[in-house]
This record gives structure tokens, C-alpha cells and sequence, in this order.
């Protein structure tokens, strides 16, 4: 599940799901431990040790969108909270941020047969959503990843 509020440079001022498939790219921008649930602090240190070099992206999953849904209760989104990362912090100042909604993406990650990386350019900066990447990130034959066994414990 991606709960997503949408960046400062979101297009009309609202976040929209564009794509029925996308990549994940990592942008190691707003994250901190803190920001996490508890239970996933320790991937955040995995993760930031495998980071690129600077001016490179590697792009490892993509995911399929299975479905979408905006809430407007902050109340609601506590029946979706094993499925997520954020804090509750998090969520709760991303809900309220400019209005009081917030978007979910029910999705599959898949995961790419190799890790890609690619040169990162200026126009992938900033506080949006979406970007049109200058290079082509093959993703044939990724295989779906299995994240139920992980939410069970």
C-alpha cells in the first residue's frame, strides 16, 4: 500500500495516480527513522547503506496500481495502518497538509531481474510525484514480490 499526499509541485495543487504501472525510484529525500513505524527502522539503514553514488539512480522494483482510493477521514486510514511504513505522525501531518485528504495505491511490487541505474538528471529534482525519465528501465522479466508473509508477524 502507498499512501501518498503528492508533492509541492503537483500539477492543479492535488495529487493524481497518472500511470497504471510505474517505477519506484529512490530519492533518499525526506527519509528518517523517525518517520517510520518502528518495525521498518531498521530496513532504512539497509537501504541508505545501498545507496548509488551521487548523480546515479538504481531502480530495483516497480509496481502495478491495483486500485486507488482517496480518504477524507484521518479516522479511516487506521483500518490500513499494518499495511503502510509511515509513522503516525506522518500520516497524520500529511492528511492535514493543505487540505485533509490523502491518496492510497493498493499495488504489486515487482521485482526487477537486476538492479538499473541511471544517470539522475535535474529535471528529476524537486517535490513531484511524477517524472518522465530520460533513459529506458527494462522491466521484463520482474517477478512479483510476495509481502503478505511480512505483515503477518
Amino acid at each position: 500500500l502507498i499512501v501518498w499526499k503528492g508533492g509541492i509541485s503537483e500539477t492543479g495543487g492535488s495529487f493524481q495516480v497518472n500511470y497504471d504501472q510505474f517505477l519506484l525510484m529512490p530519492t533518499f529525500l525526506h527519509q528518517s527513522e523517525k518517520s517510520l513505524v518502528p518495525e521498518s527502522q531498521d530496513l532504512l539503514a539497509e537501504i541508505m547503506a545501498d545507496a548509488p553514488p551521487v548523480g546515479t539512480i538504481t531502480f530495483r522494483h516497480f509496481v502495478k496500481v491495483i486500485d486507488t482510493l482517496t480518504l477524507y477521514s484521518a479516522h479511516d486510514l487506521a483500518q490500513f495502518r499494518r499495511l503502510h511504513v509511515w509513522s503516525d505522525a506522518v500520516i497524520e501531518e500529511r492528511f492535514h497538509r493543505w487540505r485533509d485528504e490523502i491518496q492510497l495505491m493498493h499495488v504489486q511490487v515487482f521485482s526487477l531481474p537486476q538492479p538499473v541505474n541511471i544517470p539522475f538528471h535535474d529535471s528529476y529534482a524537486g517535490c513531484k510525484s511524477w517524472v518522465e525519465l530520460a533513459d529506458d528501465v527494462p522491466t521484463v522479466g520482474a517477478v512479483a514480490v510476495d509481502l503478505l508473509p511480512s505483515l503477518s508477524t
